[in-house]
């Protein structure tokens, strides 16, 4: 009995080893894009790509979209259209504010009708008063409910690593796909030298050191 116990300590202490040690490299890669603003041009454009990650795409139950206010011409919800017309997806959701000027559900119900697209196919996640922190776990819960057992997730291509960091913890049993979207308003290749592309780096590492910083303080420091 007190092997098992043992065990069971042990085993919980190396997952939050790797876990922590997961977010520790995450926090490294960020300081090295810090770093390395005052280095040549390839690296800055390499750093960038250390913020995208992409994951084999199957067949899933639901598409999901993050809301992304920077996404003003609905590039992620016209991709995730795509998705449902080549058969990856059975439904489309989307996270939905709800808030004055932020309500998407009319968008895309315009989107569908344009698509041709039945209404119902498209669903919105209400996250509306939802702290940033605990949207992630708020919207895993509300598609876990709804039955999903295999997710694609469609967000920018900078934000990808981060949204893969979030969802790869998720132990109830649902499979989550993250798809890296390159969008027009992010210039991967010259980001240092855009205004816009430059902001979005910049509030992408706050955000990923932040979740790094939120998680290890959970795990450790209880």
């Amino acid at each position: 009995m007190g092997t098992t116990q043992k065990q069971d300590k042990t085993l919980k202490m190396d997952n939050k080893g790797k876990a922590g040690c997961g977010c520790l490299v995450g926090i490294l890669i960020i300081l090295m894009i810090f770093l390395g603003l005052g280095f040549h041009p390839v690296s800055l454009k390499t750093f960038a790509k250390v913020f995208r990650y992409g994951d084999p795409i199957v067949t899933a139950d639901v598409v999901f979209v993050p809301r992304f206010p920077e996404d003003k011409n609905g590039e992620l919800y016209a991709d995730a259209f795509r998705e449902y017309f080549a058969g990856n997806g059975r439904a489309i959701y989307a996270e939905n504010e709800k808030m004055t000027g932020n309500d998407i559900s009319n968008t895309l119900n315009e989107m569908a009708r344009a698509r041709g697209v039945r209404e119902k196919i498209v669903r919105t996640i209400s996250t509306g008063g939802t702290d940033d922190d605990n949207r992630p776990s708020l919207i895993k819960n509300k598609l876990r409910s709804a039955g999903m057992k295999k997710v694609i997730v469609i967000v920018p291509e900078y934000a990808s690593r981060r949204y893969h960091v979030m969802y790869s913890r998720e132990t109830s049993g649902v499979l989550y796909m993250i798809k890296p979207l390159k969008v027009s308003y992010f210039q991967s290749d010259h980001w240092w030298r855009d205004d816009i592309s430059r902001g979005l780096m910049a509030r992408e590492a706050y955000h990923s050191l932040k979740y790094c910083f939120e998680f290890l303080k959970k795990q450790f420091g209880k």
